[in-house]
């Protein structure tokens, strides 16, 4: 048995009621555990993990603000493995388009993009299918039909086009396993105040965790439109980025915190686009707006790694440039977000997926040999 099979076995077995059927099943659980040979580690899978998206955030913020001001970015650093030369989409710089790529392993453009190049709030009847003709399907497809909980924490009302995207109406029918249903994302909240939806998260992780959780923290976005992208010490913009900041140390120590989360928990911390002084972050040739950090923090990852080094033979530092998708080696991109989760998890990639479909970025190092021997290590 694979650690991926034993993990979604251990999640819907204890989701079975407490009743002689559902204990019957947890004592059959557990007589093959015993029965099952696995690597030492393996009896401790990730079990959560949480996909932070930090909306307008320009990765030398973090450094400019340093250690002090920023204590919780350097924790991730410290005790994770990260880049802050990750790459948004190649064509498109905008908040929802590269979330939609955050979530979908697709790039905007061409027959295998997600072609979602609308950066407003949906009408109501607009999905991802019905913009691109065809079902689009996502990181909470896999995880949904693999019997393990999703949920989307959104602090910009445009991302209720993942709410009408896969609903029970909307969503596919679930192909894997036991029927879950159509509706991917089992719990969704939109609030504008981030202290305010923090909290509902947190709250909400410490009673019944979901197996995956993206989390959308918008500051530093809106006071980069409204004050620019000024990383002068002291403005609205670097405010805006400490603030996350105090919010990401309310996350993380939830996870340190809570005995449930606490060594089964990976987290993952990027951006959807930066931004320039003076302007926005749609011009699509300006390193500041290109360039954003991929941090990966929790169970079973070296603290202070190289991404890029840990992953030397897939991933390529672009310095200062943007490489295209056809380029033959990639830079580590945001879109490699969702099918990083689902390897975390023990899961396959997402269907139709072309960003790291392979799940050939690790952030462990260089002590496996292929995907399953990588997963058996870091458990």
């Amino acid at each position: 048995m694979s650690t991926g099979e034993y993990s979604v076995m251990y999640h819907r077995l204890n989701r079975a009621p407490a009743t002689a059927s559902g204990l019957g099943a947890r004592f059959l659980f557990l007589v093959v555990m015993l029965m099952a040979t696995f690597p030492a580690s393996a009896a401790n899978p990730v079990r959560y993990v949480i996909h932070i998206s930090v909306d307008g955030l320009r990765s030398d913020a973090i450094t400019i603000l340093g250690h002090s001001e920023a204590p919780n970015f350097y924790r991730l650093r410290a005790e994770g493995a990260f880049t802050d030369n990750a790459r948004t989409d190649a064509h498109y710089l905008g908040t929802l388009p590269n979330h939609i790529s955050q979530l979908t392993g697709r790039g905007v453009k061409g027959d295998s993009g997600h072609n979602y190049g609308d950066n407003r709030s949906p009408p109501r009847q607009r999905t991802l299918h019905s913009n691109k003709g065809v079902y689009i399907a996502s990181v909470f497809d896999v995880v949904h039909d693999h019997g393990l909980s999703t949920a989307l924490y959104a602090g910009k009302e445009k991302f209720q086009i993942f709410k009408q995207s896969y609903n029970r109406i909307n969503g596919a029918p679930d192909k894997t396993g036991a029927d879950d249903g159509r509706n991917k994302i089992d719990h969704y909240v939109y609030m504008e105040d981030s202290r305010k939806l923090v909290s509902n998260y947190i709250n909400a992780m410490q009673s019944t965790p979901y197996h995956y959780s993206f989390l959308h923290l918008r500051d530093p976005d809106i006071a980069g439109h409204q004050h620019y992208w000024d990383v002068t010490p002291g403005s609205a913009y670097m405010a805006a980025v400490a603030e996350v900041d105090h919010l990401l140390g309310r996350v993380l120590d939830m996870v340190t915190n809570t005995p449930a989360l606490s060594g089964h928990t990976v987290v993952i911390v990027t951006a959807d686009h930066g931004g320039t002084y003076g302007s926005n972050h749609t011009i699509l040739d300006s390193r500041k707006n290109y360039t954003i950090p991929f941090y990966v923090w929790g169970a079973g990852v070296p603290g202070g790694a190289d991404l890029y080094a840990i992953n030397s033979g897939t991933r390529l530092n672009p310095g200062n440039g943007r490489p295209l998708y056809t380029d033959p080696i990639q830079p580590i991109r945001e879109g490699d977000a969702a099918n990083l989760a689902l390897d975390l998890l023990g899961l396959g990639p997402i269907e139709g997926s072309t960003i790291n479909f392979a799940q050939d970025l690790t952030v462990f190092r260089k002590q496996a040999v292929s995907a399953s021997k990588r997963k058996e290590c870091i458990r």
